[in-house]
């Protein structure tokens, strides 16, 4: 097959991309994946704070733990069991689709957003 010359080369060649390779894995979130882009979280078992800077605030996937701070125009949230902490324009729309999702508000200024609430065991409230 391979020259016996050759042999411990590939198997040095292996063991140091496995090493090289081990700690950017053992970096990564055990559990967590997805992506963000700007104030538009994707994924699964994410735990960010965020700031809008006016942008639309947007979560999906799942088991997500997000704080959007700063100045957040609208929020949309969809998926499983995501937990998300939010400081809004009064009266931005909020709406949450998906199952047992929970919002928590805080408002700049005064006045609530208009939440639009479908699916199972979501909810939206204002934090305390």
């Amino acid at each position: 097959m391979f020259p016996n010359h050759i042999v411990p080369n590939l198997l040095t060649a292996a063991g140091a991309a496995l090493l090289l390779a081990s700690p950017a894995m053992a970096a990564a979130p055990e559990g967590s994946a997805g992506t963000r882009n700007g104030a538009t979280i994707d994924g699964v078992g994410q735990e960010l704070t965020v700031d809008c800077e006016g942008r639309p605030a947007a979560v999906t996937g799942s088991d997500n733990r997000i704080q959007f701070v700063g100045d957040c125009p609208v929020l949309t949230v969809t998926g499983t069991d995501n937990q998300v902490r939010i400081v809004l324009r009064a009266g931005a729309p909020v709406q949450v689709s998906g199952v047992d999702n929970i919002v928590t508000w805080t408002v700049n200024g005064d006045g609530r957003p208009r939440a639009s609430i479908s699916g199972v065991g979501n909810k939206v409230a204002p934090a305390r």
